[in-house]
């Protein structure tokens, strides 16, 4: 029996729900329970593990922990029904997505999943929609998504720094499209200032010209007083090599 929840919508009344998240078997209820955002359905698939598309989705994150193989089978048609798709798992079979993870462990999925619609289900000082993460991952074949937060005066500039180390040049040469998310807390006691933007603007300022790069800022209650949380969505063909 397929297992299926819808959480409550009314807060996101405006938007849409054609964004869902799969996950392959009974491990992965406690990850497609606990990713906090309530316009996306989710759905833990049981055997038999069968799914098909409708004219409403537009983005599928399916996620595994075994089963790969029944993954893959409902991956691949989702991706040639032209919906974004996107791969949590090991031996993803490339072909049946637009973008599946590297360098991340299931323990890293429900932070991985909130990564990826917190841009694009609320509202952005500097907005990034689902148009924009579809080009930054539609046919990619891989991808990663890294964090990293600090305090103080040089709060950017330190994440930004921390955000280039692992970036190491071998990497960076593999990345064809980058997205940068700011997230800060509009209550906290050192607001976000224009200054603050030059370490942003400097380090895109190094970047091979060849990697399409789009940012945005974003409020986060979940942020402390004075903190920021510079978060990249790099994608590659390539990457996994990097």
């Amino acid at each position: 029996m397929n297992e299926e929840f819808l959480l409550d919508q009314s807060a996101f009344a405006n938007l849409p729900t054609s964004f869902r998240i799969i996950g392959i078997g009974e491990a992965t209820k406690e990850i497609i329970e606990s990713y906090g955002y309530d316009c996306v359905s989710a759905t833990v698939l049981t055997e038999p593990f069968e799914c098909v598309p409708t004219d409403e989705d537009k983005m599928v994150i399916i996620v595994a922990k075994d089963n790969e193989d029944h993954a893959n089978s409902i991956a691949k048609t989702f991706h040639e029904a032209g919906v974004l798709t996107i791969g949590l798992l090991d031996n993803a079979g490339l072909d049946c997505y637009d973008s599946v993870v590297s360098e991340a462990s299931y323990t890293e999925y429900p932070y991985l999943i909130k990564s990826i619609l917190q841009p694009i289900v609320t509202q952005g000082m500097i907005a990034y929609d689902f148009n924009d993460l579809q080009t930054a991952l539609t046919d990619t074949k891989h991808f990663l998504i890294k964090s990293v937060t600090r305090n103080g005066n040089e709060r950017i500039a330190e994440a930004i720094g921390l955000i280039k180390s692992a970036l190491a040049s071998s990497l960076l040469n593999k990345i064809e499209r980058l997205s940068i998310f700011l997230y800060f807390n509009r209550e906290g006691k050192q607001p976000l200032v224009m200054q603050e933007m030059t370490a942003l603007t400097d380090f895109l300022s190094e970047l091979p010209e060849s990697i399409y790069v789009i940012w945005a800022v974003y409020l986060d209650e979940g942020i402390k007083d004075e903190e920021i949380k510079v978060t990249i969505l790099a994608a590659g063909k390539d990457l996994e090599n990097g």
